[in-house]
């Protein structure tokens, strides 16, 4: 009886891998399957967690590289193109729940429990670590400068992220014209050497109406301002607006209501750098069947698709055209610019991919549906129910599916060696509008110019002695006037009719009457009396007064 037991163990013990290689082989979609299929699986890997309490719960791509995070508060970076693990790491607390990380071009920013972290996403470094103002409802969003966090009561705090100078520009490492393989190089110091200021800066915040359980979209950023927008649970999608030449307030710029609740992310398609003054759009769709797209600069509505049914993915962006996906299956294709109606497909619940001439979706029962783009007639179907995580690509062609046990594999189509960009030219211009620090593009571009030397300044010209001015003559003494004579005084003579009364002279006076006047004017004619100085023949009576 022991040995039956110790057989059965033994057997029990060796048949248990062979038994996780089947389960994990049921799960693998074979070589010989994507052949037969048009496609080729050119590698898969085996993310290391514990197969009995944790499971892959997102992924995330960004700049070439997945980022596969755990329910365990593990972090695993792998090349999008090769599979290989470039870094693997516990950010957290492995018994707090973490959400859907963000990731700009740069960081990695990760929310567990109620603290938030930033990590080189190059190295999985630790750079920056903070308690959250309140309780998130969502992952994060970062730019290049800032970490946009959405709370439960609608509150949209910012974090400032602040880097410190670039140790390489002091160390005068930088050339003119560096090499292909200097210019790598530098890159590569560039990127495992990033380091961000640990000053305490008071963060900005943005209140909103509702509660923000979806995460954060960075939609444009440049040298003077960046811009965030961000779902409510009461149907608005906002948008805020941050000064970067001011750095005072998240300000919220403008908003759109519709008539139910906003539960996925929205979607951008930046402005068109062939058409001069052109605007990025907005997409999102709500839970009343309406997909709207909103211009960035101006907040307007441009056009709004009815569905007929809730929306409950996020659109994705290709090039010129707009996937939507209804809660109940079926898929439509939007044009970008006009809102018309290209085709619609049934029984799609989900956007996977895109290439040149094909779409890939998730149907109701997790099956990868194979399209034609031109007019969404179904070419093919691939049997990938054991892979439920499937990650939505607008950025490449490449297919990238996951189980919840820890296997990655990613597909393409056979003739597509190099991965398909979408939107590359719009992207670059994106990028290039935004203007990093000098050291910094110095570093990534090679360009480092050297300054111009400042010129000389000549010597200042020696001045002239100034010649003293001659002297002025002195001007010529005028002659003193002459003295005038004095006027002599004539003597009163008598009238005729008696002396004088006042004396006066009759030629002096003005009032002077006829010969023998006494000096009155108003006095008696000529041969009139006059006695004791008073005359007759008026009046007034005057002594010497003509007017008494």
């Amino acid at each position: 009886m022991r040995q039956r037991f110790l057989v059965a163990a033994a057997l029990t013990a060796a048949l248990f891998p062979c038994s996780h290689l089947l389960a994990a082989g049921s799960e693998l979609i074979s070589e010989t399957t994507a052949n037969r299929h048009g496609l080729t699986r050119p590698w898969f890997t085996q993310v290391a967690l514990d197969g009995g309490r944790g499971r892959i719960c997102d992924i995330v791509l960004e700049g070439g590289v997945l980022y596969a995070q755990t329910d365990t508060a593990m972090v695993h970076a792998i090349d999008a193109e090769t599979g290989k693990t470039l870094w693997a790491k516990q950010i957290g607390r492995p018994r707090h729940p973490s959400l859907t990380p963000g990731a700009n071009r740069d960081l990695l920013g990760i929310i567990n429990g109620s603290r938030l972290y930033v990590v080189n996403r190059y190295n999985g470094d630790l750079l920056y670590e903070t308690e959250i103002n309140g309780a998130p409802g969502a992952g994060p969003a970062l730019s290049a400068k800032r970490v946009y966090v959405p709370t439960v009561t609608g509150l949209v705090i910012a974090y400032r992220l602040q880097p410190l100078v670039d140790p390489m520009q002091e160390l005068g490492k930088i050339k003119k014209d560096p090499t292909p393989e200097e210019k790598a190089k530098l890159d590569e110091e560039r990127r495992q050497n990033i380091r961000l200021r640990q000053e305490f800066i008071p963060p900005m915040s943005c209140q909103s109406f509702g509660r923000t359980l979806v995460q954060p979209l960075v939609t444009r950023e440049n040298s003077s301002e960046e811009y965030v927008a961000w779902p409510t649970d009461r149907g608005f999608l906002n948008i805020g607006r941050i000064d970067r030449r001011a750095e005072d307030a998240l300000l919220l710029k403008y908003r759109l209501e519709t008539a139910a609740p906003i539960v996925c992310l929205p979607a951008y398609l930046p402005p068109d750098p062939k058409v001069t003054g052109d605007s990025g759009l907005i997409f999102v769709g709500s839970r009343d069947g309406f997909l709207h797209a909103i211009q960035e600069k101006t907040g307007e509505s441009l056009w709004r698709f009815s569905t007929g049914e809730p929306i409950a993915q996020s659109p994705a962006v290709i090039d010129a055209r707009v996937y939507v996906c209804t809660q109940l299956g079926g898929m439509y294709c939007v044009e970008a610019k006009t809102g018309k109606d290209l085709w619609w497909s049934p029984n799609i619940m989900q956007f996977v991919s895109a290439s040149k001439g094909r779409v890939y979706a998730v149907d109701q029962i997790g099956r990868i549906l194979v399209l034609n783009a031109e007019n969404g007639s179904r070419l093919d179907t691939i049997a990938a129910e054991n892979m439920p995580i499937k990650l939505s690509n607008s950025d490449t062609d490449r297919l990238y599916l996951a189980s919840e046990k820890g296997l990655i594999q990613c597909l393409h189509e056979v003739e597509q060696v190099e991965p398909l960009p979408h939107g590359q030219d719009r992207k670059q211009a994106a990028e290039a509008e935004e203007k990093p620090a000098v050291a910094q593009k110095k570093i990534e571009t090679g360009e480092a110019k050297e300054k111009p030397a400042k010129k000389e300044r000549a010597a200042p010209k020696e001045k002239k002695e100034r010649v003293a001015p001659k002297e002025r003559p002195l001007p010529k003494e005028r002659p003193l006037p002459k003295e005038r004579p004095l006027k002599k005084t004539k003597t009163p003579k008598k009238g005729a009719g008696g002396d004088a009364g006042g004396g006066a002279d009759q030629g002096d006076n003005p009032f002077a009457q006829g010969a023998g006047a006494d000096g009155n004017a108003f006095g008696a004619p000529a041969g009139g009396k006059a006695k004791g100085g008073k005359a007759k023949g008026n009046n007034n009576q005057a002594d010497g007064n003509p007017f008494q």
